[in-house]
């Protein structure tokens, strides 16, 4: 049930910089009319054609694959009763280590920007959640215990010992806390939106739905943490995701047939960059919007895209996987015929996870998927 509830958050945020300046959109590029073509694999790709060996899981209670540790080497999780084990495994040579135990299950494992803390979700009970943050050694460098029956968090990609949490009661009502790591505090906000993404150190942003309606689209607002003040960024959006210094918005253009707009800014100079048009698909009360991901190294958000539009639940083609260079406005196609499904990329973008426990791995050199957990 409580797997359950994270896909549905995590859901619920994708269908939901100083940020308090209006975007400049006047002069940026548009990719619209530029023909989408398979190109060349960069040449650093290929490097000594390491093959990623699987792992045999076959007789554990597999969990899922949690998170990356670093380029080459990943985490994992194993239930044993009422406890779990977090494992490093080495993708190239299948060596494996015990990482972590912990006594309670472990319900998320997420890294912070740079990968030097791990973020550690775990709980004991229907009313009570634990946070603890780890470093690369397995040290505990911070734990907190809150009155919960669920949580939504998102790490500071700025500031990366700063995480801001929403913890839920049963009834969905709300409270927002800042969680600072080097100073072990945590601090109280009186934010009225549970789900935020970060647009630069001191500044979130949310979509400010009305609780009352069923909307298509929401004003996405900006709170600046320091001063407490609420700025408009933009008008109608459908959704957004937010990076370190890049911010992604979804508008809705509506022509003969339904299409996204999807643009890219950059947050701290509030500078349009580049966008692209998506087909969109209707999901009942809000429109589908498919799994995405950025490797900031490349500079390149990567997203499932569907073929046509129409509404999800007839929809019955797969998607392309592509890719877009927010330098360049390049637009590339990486797979065709997919499922869409969760994409977690190594840092330097190379490897991908895959799949709802990231159980399968996309290989960049050869655009190519195979299953990195046999179980």
């Amino acid at each position: 049930m409580r797997k359950l509830l994270f896909l549905f958050l995590f859901l619920i945020l994708l269908a939901a910089c100083n940020s308090h300046q209006p975007f400049d959109i006047s002069d940026a590029p548009n990719s619209r009319h530029k023909n989408v073509t398979k190109g060349p694999v960069p040449s650093e790709f290929f490097g000594d054609s390491q093959q990623v060996v699987p792992i045999d899981l076959r007789g554990e209670q597999f969990n899922r694959v949690s998170e990356w540790f670093d380029d080459e080497s990943i985490l994992y999780v194993i239930d044993e009763d009422s406890s779990s084990t977090i494992y490093r495994y080495q993708l190239f040579t299948g060596e494996k280590e015990v990482f972590l135990k912990m006594p309670d299950p472990v319900l998320t494992l997420e890294a912070n920007e740079d990968h030097s803390l791990f973020l550690l979700h775990t709980a004991n009970s229907e009313n009570k959640a634990k946070l603890t943050v780890i470093d690369k050694q397995g040290n505990i460098k911070f734990e907190w215990e809150v009155s919960s029956f669920d949580l939504f968090y998102s790490w500071n990609p700025y500031h990366t010992n700063q995480i801001f949490v929403t913890s839920f009661l049963e009834d969905w009502s709300f409270q927002t806390h800042l969680l600072d790591i080097s100073t072990q505090k945590t601090t109280k906000f009186e934010v009225f939106q549970p789900f935020i993404q970060w647009v630069n150190s001191n500044t979130i942003s949310y979509l400010k739905w009305d609780q009352n309606e069923l909307d298509f689209f929401a004003p996405l607002y900006s709170y600046h943490l320091d001063t407490k003040t609420e700025a408009l960024l933009f008008e109608n959006i459908i959704s957004f995701m937010s990076y370190k210094n890049l911010l992604v918005t979804y508008e809705l253009i509506q022509d003969k047939e339904p299409f996204a707009k999807v643009g890219f800014y950059h947050p701290e100079k509030n500078q349009k960059l580049h966008e692209f048009k998506m087909p969109l698909l209707s999901d009942y009360s809000k429109w589908y919007i498919p799994s995405a991901n950025y490797v900031p190294e490349q500079k390149k958000f990567y997203s499932f895209k569907p073929y046509s539009t129409g509404a999800f639940d007839t929809y019955g083609e797969k998607f392309e996987l592509i890719s877009f260079d927010v330098r360049t406005g390049k637009e590339e196609i990486i797979l065709e015929k997919v499922d869409d499904q969760p994409l977690n990329f190594s840092p330097n973008g190379i490897l991908c996870l895959y799949g709802f426990q990231f159980e399968k791995i996309i290989d960049m050199r050869t655009k190519s998927i195979t299953d990195l957990v046999i179980y």
